[in-house]
């Protein structure tokens, strides 16, 4: 990282030397090729120092602009143009600044009285032409970073693509390998004689968990109400399977419902987890709670692990994380203690899906 740096620093450098030259050349008091003058190399100094200050206050305030990538495109714009609009103002008086400390220090220093006394205090060539050349690198500065950002996103899409097509494999593999299947349509066959109403629905819900697998899994994210519906069906196979073996509560508020956004199965994810991991009666149900608190989603169980089942690989767990770590910088929180299990994801927004152009 520091390499990098120093190669960035030294390139800007090399840059601004030629650059300077220019400016140079224009002032006849300084004799630029025939030979050295302490005056000349004050000036140099001064004019590539000022410009390489300018330059990493561009940087900054435009990485302050690509640090706003996640807000709504109507605020983004509002921002943009709010922050531009500082940038010119600040521009313009740092760019008077420049010209007038250099004014006094040639003054001071070089007894340039009588050559100074000719060009006006608000010299609007000067200041201009440092003004021009800020706003020149703030623009390129502003359209270099803008094609890293890009292809930085790309690249992050891409990755989140391949690590989203996994999430695909997993849950088609969870949902619709054989072993799945043949629990379920073995529930379905002991009921379809004793209640033909209960059969019926549940064959509904199964269609509707396979055709979300398919069809959803497609995405990167989906509405938190479709993946809640997605957990009701699953749910539902399961508790007919498992009679009052399996308590469900979802408490999560209306409003947040209707403006959140998950990775598709996530959560179907942490059910199906603590489904498989723990043992439990009519006696001793399984617990499983969904909740909001603060800016996260919560999925909390009792812990009651099973003995027969083998030590976790925690791939669905990891996959999850992973996916997640390209929405936000939020990570997801993963605790177990000896009563339960918690996982915390955090909260995705609108501006988060309009981001990614689901």
């Amino acid at each position: 990282m520091k390499n990098k740096q120093l190669n960035t620093l030294f390139d800007r450098l090399v840059f601004l030397f030629l650059v300077h030259l220019i400016f140079k050349i224009g002032d006849q008091s300084i004799n630029v090729f025939s030979e050295f003058t302490f005056r000349g190399f004050v000036f140099s100094t001064y004019l590539i120092s000022y410009w390489l200050i300018v330059w990493y206050i561009a940087e900054y305030l435009n990485k302050k602009i690509q640090s706003k990538q996640n807000l709504g495109m109507k605020f983004k714009k509002i921002y943009t143009v709010i922050l531009f609009t500082f940038n010119l103002i600040f521009g313009l008086v740092v760019s008077f600044f420049a010209y007038y400390l250099y004014r006094l220090g040639d003054i001071a220093f070089f007894d340039m009285w009588d050559a100074w006394t000719v060009v006006p205090i608000l010299n609007p060539e000067m200041t201009i032409s440092f003004l021009i050349f800020y706003m020149m690198v703030f623009t390129f500065d502003s359209y270099y970073n803008a094609n890293i950002k890009i292809k930085e996103d790309q690249y992050q899409l891409e990755k989140l693509k391949r690590e989203n097509t996994l999430a695909q494999y997993l849950n088609l593999k969870s949902q619709i390998e054989p072993h799945f299947l043949f629990n379920s349509l073995s529930v379905l066959s002991s009921v379809i004689h004793t209640d033909t109403n209960l059969a019926s629905e549940f064959t509904l819900r199964l269609s509707r968990i396979l055709r979300y697998v398919i069809e959803k899994n497609e995405l990167l994210l989906v509405p938190l109400k479709d993946e809640i519906s997605f957990i009701d069906n699953y749910l539902f196979l399961m508790q007919t399977r498992f009679i009052d073996e399996i308590i469900f509560e979802n408490k999560v508020d209306d409003n947040l419902v209707n403006g959140c956004y998950v990775p598709p199965s996530s959560l179907q994810l942490l059910i199906e987890n603590a489904i498989k991991h723990n043992k439990f009666t009519t006696e001793n149900p399984l617990r499983i709670q969904l909740f909001n608190e603060g800016e996260t989603l919560i999925v909390r169980n009792n812990l009651n692990l099973r003995n027969d089942i083998e030590n976790s690989t925690r791939l669905g767990l990891d996959n999850l994380s992973g996916r997640y770590s390209h929405f936000c910088e939020k990570p997801v929180d993963i605790k177990q203690t000896d009563i339960d299990f918690t996982v915390s994801i955090p909260i995705l927004t609108k501006e988060h899906y309009e981001r990614f152009n689901i």
